[in-house]
């Protein structure tokens, strides 16, 4: 017969064993800003800067007649726009005795926290920078973003129908529309489902595919798409907000020089005025986004969400 055993703890040792807590703190959530990232930043000195755009008059035959008198034209006018600063912000309190204790995977409180909350302001920047659709003074004052300025080059899905994938074809004719309006697109933003759409295309257009001969595989990714119009670089932006319904997303296809930060308050992090027992910290910054000139850019509106 089979022995048995029995495997049991004399009473009260169990408060003597260690807990195990790793060091190591591991946190998923994305924080690539690719949009802000890529464009430029400038300062601006008010809460609603300024600038003047311009365009020249559409290309015709110039002859005139041999000995004619001057015809003159009115000057060339230049439409002024603009759009207010918004003010980003986040604040937290730790006590003096959390900043004190000895913790598992940090030694300040204050700085992990920091750190943390440094990552989400820019992940709302790049939020309001993609999506923001109006500009306003009224408080809180708001900047409008991608979705509010491009206008003038664009297509729009109707929900609810069949036809609301996206296609090479409009995706190649927006390509056009900008570069037919003086626009030298290089940069295209898009979500996840819409990413693996264009890696998909394969029309006379070429995409790049990359192959790792050693291990004999080909990687799908798309990074660059090359069409009559030129190349431009495709990033999968994880911030690109729903448009009609949540089953609907916009593409952007930018001309990445026509857009700059404005800057009207630099990134800050302050200690506030202690009241208590424990440490206040505030950061924040105010800026703009800079449209140069919207008719470089184009965004295809209400793409499915499905492959």
């Amino acid at each position: 017969m089979a022995g048995t055993t029995s495997t049991y703890n004399p009473a009260g040792i169990t408060t003597a064993l260690r807990e195990e807590l790793s060091d190591v703190i591991t946190n998923i959530s994305p924080t690539d800003t690719v949009f802000m990232s890529n464009i430029g930043k400038i300062s601006v000195k008010s809460k609603h800067p300024e600038w003047l755009t311009d365009s020249l008059a559409a290309a015709a035959n110039c002859a005139v007649t041999e000995g004619n008198d001057a015809v003159l034209s009115d000057g060339h006018k230049q439409p002024r726009v603009g759009n207010y600063t918004q003010i980003a912000a986040k604040w937290f309190a730790v006590s003096d005795t959390l900043e004190a204790v000895d913790k598992a995977g940090r030694k300040s409180e204050i700085a992990y926290q920091t750190s943390l909350f440094l990552k989400e302001l820019a992940r709302d920047m790049e939020y309001g920078l993609i999506n923001n659709k109006t500009s306003t003074s009224v408080d809180p004052r708001q900047a409008k973003g991608l979705a509010g300025w491009i206008t003038t080059n664009g297509a729009t899905y109707t929900t609810g129908t069949a036809s609301t994938t996206l296609t090479e074809k409009l995706f190649n004719d927006q390509l056009q529309a900008c570069w037919v309006e003086g626009g030298n697109p290089g940069m295209v933003l898009a979500g996840a489902i819409q990413k693996r759409r264009i890696s998909a295309f394969n029309g006379n257009s070429k995409i790049t595919t990359n192959m790792d001969a050693e291990n004999k595989k080909i990687i799908l990714s798309v990074d660059f798409y090359e069409s009559d119009f030129g190349v431009v670089k495709v990033y999968a932006s994880r911030f690109i907000g729903q448009d009609d319904s949540a089953d609907y997303e916009s593409v952007y296809i930018l001309d990445k020089e026509k857009f700059q930060l404005g800057v009207l308050q630099g990134l800050k992090t302050e200690k506030l005025a202690k009241t208590g027992l424990s440490q206040k910290i505030q950061m924040s910054t105010e800026y703009t986004l800079i449209s140069r000139q919207e008719k470089a850019s184009a965004r295809i509106k209400n793409c499915h969400k499905s492959l």
